[in-house]
């Protein structure tokens, strides 16, 4: 494999994990910024990277050294770790340089922002590969997630922030539990007005990687459905389906991705309970070794060339 070097943003739930299976397979990883708790610092980290001033590396992690042993340094997209980008460039002019999108463009993360001379750029949603001129590669996982299938708990899980689909959220609840599926919604970000409307989700604080993980490993089914703006495949569908589970989604961005199978998939653009009963009724169709190993980590970063 290509020495390749990624630099995380920092903002992923699952950096550990992710971190911990990365250097399994041989690839160096660090954070692109330094760790910033209080807010004060992160303000002021901000306004120094708004204003260009010399100096922006004070913020980095010491990464320099592993930059020079990289053939390619990928970093993850956002407005934040822009000045390492530039930073890398001007210091490897050289250096192959990839800049992965894997959040949809909107307040934070502009790939306009970024130059084209300075960097590849590729995410996994498509529209933002047609709106801003990026490349296009899945979303990826590793085949290491199947060790938490497990006997199933629930037959539907969602396990996300609210960013406005609560209320969707609650309606597909209220439908399941009238047709005697049992499910577990955990959703952040919910105000007190939300959790007092809807007491059919489950409203928590942040959670541990592995335990979305184990989660999905206890249920049959896991629930797409998209933030506002987004039309990418997010991680949700990704490890379902490497660990066997069926997949509820509301966006039919889905059914251009290779997993797609109406037996494994059911795509709605509005709730049909009774689609949801048949589909949940009916056998899912066995993934090929190829299939699994298309989300692997190893042949996402092949597909980069």
């Amino acid at each position: 494999m290509t020495r390749t070097l990624i630099l995380n943003a920092g903002f992923f739930a699952g950096d550990d994990y992710y971190t911990s299976r990365l250097i399994d397979r041989g690839v160096s990883v660090a954070h692109s910024l330094k760790p910033q708790p209080h807010l004060l610092m992160r303000v002021a980290r901000r306004i120094h990277f708004r204003t260009r001033l010399p100096k922006e590396s004070v913020w980095f992690e010491p990464w320099e050294h592993l930059v020079d042993d990289a053939e390619i340094v990928l970093i993850e997209g956002a407005d934040l770790t822009i000045p390492a980008t530039r930073y890398i460039r001007s210091r490897w002019p050289k250096k192959r340089i990839i800049c992965w999108y894997w959040n949809p463009s909107g307040p934070g993360t502009d790939p306009a922002k970024l130059p084209s001379d300075v960097c590849e750029s590729w995410s996994f949603d498509r529209h933002d590969c047609e709106r801003f001129g990026l490349k296009y590669n899945t979303n990826y996982s590793f085949r290491e997630i199947a060790r938490f299938r497990a006997e199933d708990d629930y037959d539907f899980l969602f396990v996300g922030t609210n960013k406005g689909r609560a209320r969707s959220l609650s309606r597909l609840a209220e439908s399941l539990r009238d047709h005697g599926f049992s499910f577990c919604f955990r959703v952040t970000g919910l105000s007190k007005e939300e959790i007092s409307s809807y007491p059919l989700l489950e409203p928590i604080n942040p959670i541990p990687y592995e335990e979305i993980l184990r989660l999905t490993g206890k249920s049959r089914a896991i629930v797409e459905l998209p933030q506002a703006g987004q039309n990418g495949m997010s991680l949700r569908p990704i490890e379902a389906f490497m660990m066997g589970k069926k997949i509820l989604s509301f966006s039919d961005e889905i059914s251009s991705e290779p997993l797609y199978d109406p037996g494994r998939v059911l795509i709605l653009d509005h709730l049909d309970i009774e689609k949801i009963e048949d589909f949940m009724r009916a056998d899912s169709p066995p993934a090929s070794q190829e299939l699994l190993e298309h989300y692997d980590f190893d042949q996402w970063i092949r597909r980069f060339g």
